[in-house]
């Protein structure tokens, strides 16, 4: 029972790992499959048949925010989504520095042509939306049309648990020590209706921060997001964004704020902007079956 009580507590703390193998057991399924590229196993899932759409979670997430769209969409699509490096079952490769975001259009690149796509939709939700803007512009050839979800892209404050995660004094323990109720209280601030986040879900997004690697992933997208949030060239490339695109926002997102909404509008004047109401930053997590 001690034993029990001790691996408990550190699982609720934040410390130590939970074996991959633990995690594939109750994350992955029949669908789920691995690719190596560069020094990092990938997990993705490559569902239906027809027109290719790609699918990018944001920080902190995994493949698994997509479930509904994808059940959705492969009746008529090839739906391909993968944890980005960091993440979800996929876990780090031996130096840190391969996580910086234009390394993340570089795997993912490397990752498309290793199953041989070159021509998809592409669609990505906060630092996934970062990749997949940035994606396009430097592959404007294979992105057919672009799906940006409360998507990175302007200097704007950093988000609660961001900011906290990646200061100075907090930093390195959060390398090693991310506890549940953080991870859960993080939930609960990207959806606007609070009763709509389960203990299931909260526990899976507990469950896959403690994959080994990911912690320091986390820590490390923190810090760096502290350095580019606030600096205006973050958005540098947006306006000459040539795909047809659509970008969607929830009112109520409290990491990305709907404030800054309309930045996107004078940017990509000839884009389709869909907003909604009451909803917060993974609306199609939260409201699958209105966003799909």
């Amino acid at each position: 029972m001690s034993v029990l009580l001790f691996f408990g507590s550190c699982r609720f703390l934040g410390i130590g790992s939970i074996p991959l193998e633990e995690l594939k057991s109750k994350y992955a399924n029949e669908s789920s499959k691995f690719i190596r590229i560069d020094d990092v196993d990938l997990h993705y899932r490559d569902e239906g048949k027809g027109p290719v759409i790609v699918l990018l979670h944001g920080v902190c997430s995994s493949l698994h925010t997509w479930d509904v769209w994808a059940e959705k969409l492969k009746s008529k699509y090839r739906v391909i989504r993968l944890d980005l490096p960091g993440h979800g079952l996929t876990g780090i490769g031996k130096d840190l520095n391969g996580l910086e975001l234009s390394q993340g259009v570089r795997t993912l690149d490397r990752f498309l042509n290793a199953l041989k796509i070159d021509r998809f939709y592409l669609v990505g939700n906060s630092m996934g939306g970062y990749i997949s803007w940035n994606y396009s512009l430097k592959h404007p050839e294979k992105v057919l049309k672009l799906v940006l979800i409360d998507s990175v892209g302007y200097a704007q404050p950093l988000p609660p648990m961001i900011a906290l995660a990646s200061h100075p004094l907090v930093s390195p323990f959060a390398k090693h020590i991310l506890p549940k109720f953080m991870i859960e209280k993080s939930v609960e601030q990207v959806y606007g209706d609070k009763k709509k986040v389960t203990q299931e879900l909260k526990d899976r997004y507990a469950d896959l921060s403690m994959r080994e690697g990911n912690r320091s992933a986390y820590n490390y997208f923190f810090v760096m997001a502290r350095q580019k949030f606030t600096n205006p060239e973050l958005s540098e490339g947006i306006d000459k964004i040539r795909q047809p695109t659509m970008v969607m926002w929830g009112t109520e997102d409290e990491w990305l704020k709907y404030e800054y909404f309309g930045n996107w509008k004078k940017s990509l004047p000839r884009a389709a902007f869909r907003i909604y109401e009451g909803a917060g930053h993974i609306p199609m997590e939260e409201i699958p079956e209105v966003t799909v």
